[in-house]
This record gives C-alpha cells, sequence and structure tokens, in this order.
C-alpha cells in the first residue's frame, strides 16, 4: 500500500514515515498541498495522511479537492481540538482526525480500521452489487442494464451507492446529504437537493418511477432499498 503523507514539518514526516514504512507500506512524501496534488495525479496512491496546517492551504481544502477526485482514504493530523473545526474536516470528507500529539501505534490503528470498512470495495469479487438488470460496479462508479451504461450524475451514483450497499436500511436526507457532500456535482447540495436526486434517479432505474420498485419512501423518515426483488 502506497501512502501519500502531507506535512510541512520535517521532524513529523520522518516520524510518520517511520512508522508507516516499519509497518510495511511504502510512503510518499509532500510538504504542500500543491505536491500532494501532483503525486495523486500521477501515480496511484492507496491511503493519505494530511496535517491540518500547510505553507500553501489548510488541510481541509486539500480534503475537499481529492473528494471531488478520488475516494481515497484520508485521516487529518493536528493540534488543533476544537469540535467545530473537527466537524468540519469530516464534512469535508476525511474519515478519521487525530490530535497531535499521538502514539504512533494509535495512527496505524485507525488506518487498519478504516482499511477494513472499505475492504468489500479493494477485492473485485465484492465490487459489483447487482438488482434485477442491474449491475452497479462500486470500483468504477457505474451502473450497468444489461450491455448499456446508465447515465448518472455523481450524486446520483452516491445516493444509489449508499442504499443498494445496505438493503433495507433507512436513510434520512441529512445522512445522504453527508455523502454528497464528499461525491457531489451540485454547488451547495440541501435536503431538498436529496427529494430531487431520487426522483431522477428513480427516472433512470424504475420501470414506472411513480410506483417505484426498487428506492422507496419511508414517510417522515427518509428512503430505503428494497431488501428483495418484489
Amino acid at each position: 500500500m502506497v501512502v501519500l503523507i502531507v506535512d510541512d514539518d520535517d521532524a513529523i514526516m520522518r516520524i510518520l514515515g517511520d512508522c508507516v514504512t516499519q509497518a510495511g507500506y511504502s510512503v510518499c512524501p509532500a510538504h504542500t498541498a500543491a505536491r500532494a496534488m501532483e503525486i495523486v495525479n500521477s501515480q496511484p496512491v492507496d491511503f493519505a495522511i494530511i496535517d491540518l496546517m500547510l505553507p500553501d492551504q489548510q488541510g481541509w481544502h486539500l480534503v475537499k479537492t481529492l473528494r471531488k477526485r478520488t475516494p481515497l482514504p484520508v485521516i487529518v493530523i493536528s493540534a488543533i481540538t476544537d469540535l467545530s473545526r473537527r466537524v468540519q474536516l469530516l464534512t469535508s470528507g476525511a474519515d478519521d482526525y487525530l490530535v497531535k500529539p499521538f502514539d504512533p501505534r494509535e495512527l496505524l490503528a485507525r488506518m487498519e480500521a478504516i482499511q477494513r470498512r472499505l475492504m468489500p470495495l479493494s477485492r473485485g469479487t465484492c465490487a459489483e452489487v447487482m438488482f434485477g438488470p442491474y449491475r452497479v460496479n462500486l470500483r468504477d462508479k457505474i451502473c450497468v442494464r444489461g450491455t448499456d451504461n446508465v447515465k448518472l450524475t455523481p450524486s446520483e451514483f452516491t445516493i444509489l451507492q449508499t442504499l443498494v450497499t445496505s438493503p433495507g436500511r433507512v436513510y434520512s436526507r441529512d445522512q445522504l446529504l453527508d455523502n454528497l457532500h464528499n461525491w457531489t456535482d451540485d454547488d451547495a447540495p440541501t435536503p431538498r437537493s436529496i427529494d430531487v436526486h431520487i426522483g431522477t434517479l428513480r427516472g433512470k432505474i424504475e420501470t414506472n418511477p411513480k410506483r417505484p420498485r426498487w428506492i422507496e419512501t419511508v414517510w417522515g423518515l427518509g428512503y430505503r432499498f428494497r431488501r428483495e426483488d418484489p
């Protein structure tokens, strides 16, 4: 696994680099957000550790930029303990937040926990979900009916992926909205945006969008995907 470490402090970079390499991973160091994006755009990267305070831009901005381009797992590190800042980072797309100083073993444990959670999407046999005539490829972010691609926007695919990978679970509009902050074609998505996207998504995958077969409305709660083909 290749780990991108973004930090302008050489001492911290050495500590993190040693920690990651001793765990058997490869390291790509970057001292700025600009250099981090050059690396991500030029070579495969499997994980990112990003310091909040960077010389050219805030770490949360880098996280948000990454989230628009890649599902790369991200842990943000910082000495800042302010709750509102941590919430901002997590809603910007960070998978976890670690406050300095920390034990390197905790960092590795959190990385491994995120990897376990994402493991089904890392194996070809588990990267595809099927329902009715549709195949949803979670790795390539495409939905296929027979041999034809169903043209979905990033927001529509994000909602479909969230629902189809947890059939039967009810998601509120706010929960679906949180995911859209990571992968979205909206400038400023709102709960109302969810209803609009659900409507267009049904128009693309339902035979009769007014009587949906797959994406159900749970009145007063949100939406869910049917467990079985009715």
